[in-house]
């Protein structure tokens, strides 16, 4: 099985646990995964696929700078041109982070058998194995902020509890709580809405995410000492 089919299989069955793991959360809700996340995350990743397994990895490293120089630009226009639409993008990224979760724990399962098997096969395969399980950690990160993000709006689930945060008005209502991005949490109806276990295992897994990459670059670097000193002896 090619590298291309392999990635493409791993998509379809990513976007399928996903989906599943979404209806089981939010019932008819999942929809909104599908339509606002699954869809556009499928269509970019079977491009990506196709561009991989057609170009070269000189041309995918031109390409990839000149994406982040075309992203990056785009951001400083329009921090230039319409400073108060800048965090807009950030806004949406957040959106997806909170309805998409589910398709990142798919993501993050999978990256975690691929990281387990290249770690039990034959060969020097340290950078790979390590590579993956950054890959993995990165992935739980964002679901379980994601998880965290979709439970920011429990106290308004019903139309009745808008009482705790709008007075008939529409004005804010002044409680002692607030709301926080980093860590998460949600106290403007009272209790925090957002599940204890959200910030402690962010702060786990962002210290193991650490700690993987420095093992990939590290395990990179030795690769590239050893190929090079075999190359000399070899002269």
């Amino acid at each position: 099985m090619g590298i291309a089919t392999k990635q493409a299989v791993a998509a379809a069955v990513t976007a399928a646990v996903g989906t599943a793991l979404a209806f089981a959360a939010y019932g008819e809700g999942a929809f909104n995964t599908l339509l606002l996340v699954g869809a556009p995350s499928l269509l970019v990743t079977l491009f990506a696929v196709q561009v991989r397994s057609t170009a070269r990895a000189g041309a995918l490293r031109r390409a990839g700078w000149w994406g982040a120089a075309v992203l990056g630009g785009g951001l400083l226009l329009l921090a230039v041109t319409a400073p108060k639409f800048v965090l807009l993008p950030a806004l949406i990224a957040a959106l997806s982070l909170a309805i998409g979760w589910p398709l990142a724990t798919s993501a993050a399962c999978l990256m975690a058998v691929a990281a387990v098997r290249s770690g039990l096969s034959s060969g020097p395969r340290a950078a790979l194995t390590w590579g993956r399980s950054s890959w993995a950690v990165l992935l739980a990160v964002v679901a379980t902020y994601g998880y965290g993000l979709s439970h920011l709006d429990d106290g308004m689930a019903d139309v009745k509890d808008r009482v705790c945060r709008f007075e008939p008005s529409g004005e804010a209502m002044r409680h002692g709580g607030g709301r926080s991005l980093l860590p998460l949490h949600d106290t403007s109806c009272g209790t925090d809405t957002v599940p204890a276990f959200v910030n402690p295992l962010l702060a786990t897994l962002t210290a193991l995410l650490a700690a993987s990459v420095t093992a990939h670059l590290t395990a990179r670097f030795k690769a590239r000492r050893t190929r090079g000193l075999a190359v000399r002896l070899g002269r």
